[in-house]
């Protein structure tokens, strides 16, 4: 396992309390708005629309929507509520502002263009001075997520965006993101109708001096609508959201989500040893030393991975690269399993998380029931996990035979996201330990039980994995804890 590192791409100063750093202070639009949702302004007769987009997070850049399906790079992003221009500033609303017009062709419904970055904020002020509201570029983070929800959004002119631009957007977790502080040009989002192809990712960076026939603008604004704090707990700083059940209460609990059913099996409570112990292949790897003794409360755990048909279920759709309603799900990132989390929680009313690394190790191992075996349910892999398949890919779950506590394919089959980021073990005791505090760089978090695409040591109830959480491969997927 690669070493810890504090995550050397911090949050904003602002992410805790969440703050929108130096963008303009949030404003109340609600006198603007219409019954169609929408908020109005008028600048000598000419009108123009914003829409509200919610306070949330999303995962920037290529994703499998956008086309990308092997090396990704994607990071997550959390926003402050925030409202968007319609449609990008037209020539009409720009000459009623300014004057003029400086595009090539006058066509006063079309978008205007020929701007530099330094007209837009001349432009800014003066509409935020005519309408009493402080208008202003989006960042390319509220662009993306815009244009991610919102239709119509590429293709007409390159837009100006606030942030300084930067070639690679990094692949840690980010609260309101402003661009780097220092660079010549600044981004613009969306292309343009002369070329092809456009998608919400389309990103190119211009010098603020530039003007361009096919350059242009939409505005943006701050609304009082910041990002939930228990959002904020569970992605940056692992807090973990738990039901506590007592002894007489940890039974089997069957649940039907849209016509889907799933069972989650109860598992009692104790203490045991963590970590690699000398076995016949003789693979312990550094990273699951040194055993330490760790206590956990009582908890439940899915019978098997969630399949695909539960993911639809939940979440409406499955990813591209699934295969059938019974297979586990994959092709998901840490963040993906997140809001299918929220999502389930919000149905169901309860408080379904990823397991810690600590819990999951434990229920591999068949808890109180453990025989002490290298995989789950047996001292080999054959017989209770999918692994080393030519064709790498996952098989149906419950296929082969399951461990002490009737859990299948805690071994193999798909790689399954626990809660926890990685880092290295000590000889401390422990008691529902939930990984380490500090973020590592890119916030990679941990995967457990080794997949069909692996070998069979991969497959160890002690074996460890780390991946960015931002990515996916249909090999990886996960397992619900209560």
């Amino acid at each position: 396992m690669k070493k810890v590192l504090i995550w050397a791409v911090a949050l904003l100063s602002a992410a805790a309390c969440g703050g929108s750093g130096s963008v303009a202070g949030p404003v109340d639009l609600t006198p603007f708005q219409g019954q169609d949702g929408l908020y109005t302004f008028s600048v000598k007769g000419e009108t123009f629309q914003l829409a509200a987009i919610p306070a949330g997070t999303f995962a920037m850049g290529e994703t499998l929507d956008q086309g990308h399906y092997r090396t990704p790079a994607i990071h997550q992003v959390i926003l402050d509520g925030y409202a968007i221009g319609t449609a990008e500033v037209t020539q009409a609303l720009w000459k009623a502002v300014m004057g003029s017009n400086p595009s090539p062709k006058d066509v006063p419904a079309a978008p205007v263009s020929n701007v530099t970055y330094n007209d837009a904020q001349k432009f800014l002020a003066k509409l935020s001075k005519a309408t009493g509201v402080p208008f202003r570029l989006p960042t390319e983070a509220e662009w993306e997520n815009a244009a991610r929800q919102r239709e119509g959004m590429t293709g007409g002119a390159w837009e100006w965006c606030s942030d300084r631009w930067a070639e690679d957007l990094g692949n840690a977790l980010t609260v309101n993101p402003q661009g780097p502080e220092e660079g010549e040009e600044r981004a613009l989002r969306g292309g343009s109708a002369l070329e092809k192809n456009n998608k919400p990712i389309t990103r190119k960076g211009m010098i603020p001096s530039v003007k361009a026939g096919d350059v242009g603008l939409r505005v943006a604004v701050s609304m009082d609508a910041p990002y939930d704090q228990t959002l904020y707990d569970v992605l940056a700083a692992n807090k973990v959201p738990r039901e506590r059940f007592k002894s007489t209460e940890v039974k089997p609990e069957s649940f039907e989500v849209n016509g889907v059913k799933f069972e989650m099996l109860p598992v009692q409570g104790g203490t045991f040893t963590m970590g690699g112990r000398e076995n016949k292949s003789g693979t312990v790897r550094e990273d699951e030393l040194p055993l330490h003794e760790v206590t956990l409360d009582n908890f439940k755990i899915g019978k098997t991975e969630v399949t695909q048909a539960l993911w639809e279920a939940v979440m409406g759709e499955v990813p591209y690269g699934n295969q059938g309603a019974n297979y586990p799900i994959g092709n998901v990132s840490w963040y993906d399993v997140q809001a299918f989390l929220r999502q389930l929680n919000a149905l169901t009313g309860r408080k379904f998380r990823l397991p810690t690394e600590a819990e999951w190790e434990y229920a591999a191992r068949g808890g109180q029931k453990s025989r002490g075996t290298e995989y789950a349910g047996s001292p080999s892999p054959q017989g209770v996990a999918q692994f080393g398949f030519e064709d790498m890919r996952t098989r149906p779950v419950a296929r082969y035979s399951p461990n002490e506590l009737g859990l299948y394919d805690m071994s193999g089959n798909a790689w399954e996201w626990v809660q926890d980021r990685p880092g290295p073990y000590n000889s401390t005791d422990q008691r529902d330990p939930t990984g380490p505090v500090e973020s590592v760089l890119g916030d990679v978090r941990t995967m457990r039980g080794g997949s069909a695409a692996t070998t069979a040591d991969k497959c160890r109830v002690s074996n460890r994995n780390e991946f960015e959480a931002s990515r996916f491969r249909t090999t990886i997927g996960f397992r619900l804890v209560l």
